[in-house]
């Protein structure tokens, strides 16, 4: 409802109510018809702003004032970046440079998180929550051929307070995704969408902050981590075990593959400290890690060799190219909205940071130490 047709609907309300009960009971049926022109006009008025925000000025996917960005992100094919906003999806083929639609992609909701396949960039899948707009749904929309085509899927039986929140997605050709519901856990497909399983238990399907990691030289090897600590299953799920290791409410999870055999090193962000663990002979062994800020940082990006791993403390964005050993300033962003912070699985020199409200998107090709706006 705008603003006008919502001050003209409580107007008519309130003099209603202020009128002598004579004239009320003479003028009722005149009354009721004003009442129902006010919501009349409340109606259109809101499908008019819905039309006014979706009709995007071409190449400009966030010039309007009122659409929300949700998440940026780049695909694993080169140039390719997507966009999620309060009204769709919009894409780039090169670099974020130009934006061809008019209308985002499922534009009847808002596209709350985006993933894509790292070894098959058609292979998508984004979460949905509705606009307002005619035709939207919620749920996860998922994609064969880059978003040209969608279909919506679910997990059955989710309780009713369960909705799509966060979303990971892993290797394979066939369509393998995470998606995580809140009050119901995570929930895994290796079909696109076509069949669900729960990967979670009693204990960590109950965690409302939760964040998944995937072994990238082995898919059934998980690290889930969120309020009640952090855990490992080495068996896609089925148990679950706690890491003692690592104390306090875990924030964020990242990983890379080992430059010399099958080894992995993962960064784990708790609101205690950052850590660092090494798989060696199955079994991960964590050593705490001291990076200058005091704050535990709360966000963790790293590239697929490790040599670029970023951070952010508060609003400083930190550099190390050590794994974590040292560290270095570079850059502060004045806004305090971060909603993404996505590295170029091509090029780890390019980073783009999304912020919510007022929409922007940041582009920087030197580790973060220049900043330019890619869209607004």
């Amino acid at each position: 409802m705008s603003l006008r047709s919502f001050v003209l609907v409580r107007t008519i309300s309130a003099r209603q109510k202020a009128l002598p009960s004579p004239f009320w009971r003479g003028h009722r049926g005149l009354l009721r018809l004003l009442g129902i022109v006010g919501l009349l006009v409340a109606a259109f008025g809101a499908q008019a702003c819905y039309q006014q925000q979706t009709g995007m000025i071409v190449g400009r996917p966030l010039a309007s004032h009122e659409t929300h960005l949700h998440t940026v992100v780049f695909s694993s094919r080169p140039g390719v970046v997507y966009l999620g906003t309060h009204f769709g999806l919009f894409t780039s083929h090169d670099s974020g440079q130009t934006w061809p639609q008019r209308q985002g992609s499922l534009n009847a909701m808002m596209i709350t998180a985006v993933a894509v396949s790292p070894t098959n960039p058609d292979l998508l899948a984004v979460l949905s929550v509705p606009n307002g707009g005619s035709g939207g749904k919620q749920g996860i929309w998922v994609s064969a051929d880059g978003g040209s085509h969608w279909h919506c899927t679910l997990p059955a039986r989710l309780p009713g307070s369960a909705y799509p929140y966060a979303i990971q997605s892993a290797s394979g050709s066939g369509g393998h995704f995470y998606v995580f519901f809140p009050f119901a856990g995570w929930f895994e497909t290796r079909d696109l969408g076509s069949h669900w399983s729960s990967l979670t238990d009693s204990l960590t399907s109950t965690m409302q902050t939760s964040t998944l990691l995937i072994d990238p030289t082995n898919p059934a090897h998980l690290l889930m981590g969120g309020e009640a600590g952090l855990f490992e299953t080495a068996s896609d799920g089925k148990t679950w075990q706690q890491l003692t290791q690592v104390q306090g409410s875990i924030i964020a999870l990242v990983g890379m593959r080992g430059s010399s055999g099958p080894a992995t090193t993962v960064f784990c962000a708790t609101d205690r400290g950052l850590y660092r663990g090494v798989v060696r002979a199955g079994q991960l062994a964590w050593s705490a890690l001291s990076p200058p800020p005091a704050v535990p940082p709360t966000r963790l990006t790293i590239s697929a060799d490790g040599s670029a791993l970023y951070a952010l403390f508060g609003s400083n964005l930190w550099f190390s190219a050590d794994q974590g050993t040292t560290w270095v300033q570079r850059g502060h962003f004045a806004r305090s909205d971060l909603v993404a912070l996505s590295l170029d699985p091509v090029h780890p020199h390019n980073l783009l940071a999304g912020f919510f409200w007022p929409g922007l998107v940041l582009l920087s090709t030197d580790q973060g130490g220049s900043w330019h706006t890619l869209t607004d």
